[in-house]
């Protein structure tokens, strides 16, 4: 009988330490996310080619760096992410929409991201690639072509000065991003998010930096 009595406690400790540690454990890796973001659009930031420049000269009135026109702006990204893959390292398909709120250059993306985490699931590391369409220029049309108007001259001009010529609608989307837990359902990034097409397309090329942070949230129970 004593032993009985031991048997069913143990079985009960047991039980209450399981439940305990799955209030404890950090959320499950397998949900699917939808993050909201705010990054500054082309932030002079560009880790893999050791780039690391926020603030550049001013040059006198009328001129401009040539890829910088859209620089400093602000974005809201908004992402969606499915819960992992079980192939190729366990990738996560993300679509992400960011949308600039200067009327600069917006950027639709899909692709893949993969996670991995540390601290028992407090902290994860992630790195990303996708392909992404914009809604801005391959090329700003020329303001200095001769026979056109004055109006018409100046109106190319303003677009010349305002908005960047990428050299394709299609571009690349390579990112990277750190995380941290909140708890069971939240989480904080500081995210990079990476818009260029390599020359592929054209021999234009400037590419665009954009870093921010994210809040994360996990779906399902």
């Amino acid at each position: 009988m004593i032993r009985l009595e031991k048997g069913v406690l143990g079985a009960v400790l047991a039980l209450a330490s399981t439940t305990a540690m799955a209030q404890e454990a950090p959320p499950s890796r397998e949900a699917a996310e939808v993050a909201l973001g705010v990054l500054r659009h082309g932030a002079n930031f560009h880790p893999l080619a050791g780039k690391l420049i926020f603030d550049l000269p001013e040059l006198p009135a009328g001129q401009i760096y040539e890829g910088e026109e859209e620089n400093g702006t602000v974005d809201v990204q908004i992402a969606y992410r499915t819960a992992p893959l079980r192939i190729l390292l366990k990738p996560r398909l993300t679509v992400k929409a960011q949308i600039s709120t200067a009327g600069r250059t917006s950027f639709f993306s899909a692709g893949a991201e993969w996670r991995q985490h540390i601290l028992r699931g407090r902290v994860y590391g992630q790195v990303g690639i996708g392909a992404t369409i914009i809604d801005g220029y391959s090329f700003t049309p020329d303001p200095f072509q001769p026979g056109i108007s004055n109006d018409e001259a100046w109106r190319r001009y303003d677009i010349y000065r305002r908005r960047t010529s990428f050299g394709s609608k299609i571009l690349f989307n390579p990112n990277a991003s750190i995380g941290v837990r909140l708890d069971r359902r939240w989480a904080v990034e500081l995210a990079w998010e990476h818009f260029s097409h390599r020359q592929i397309f054209s021999d234009t090329n400037p590419g665009i930096d954009n870093v921010g942070i994210r809040i994360v949230r996990r779906l399902g129970r």
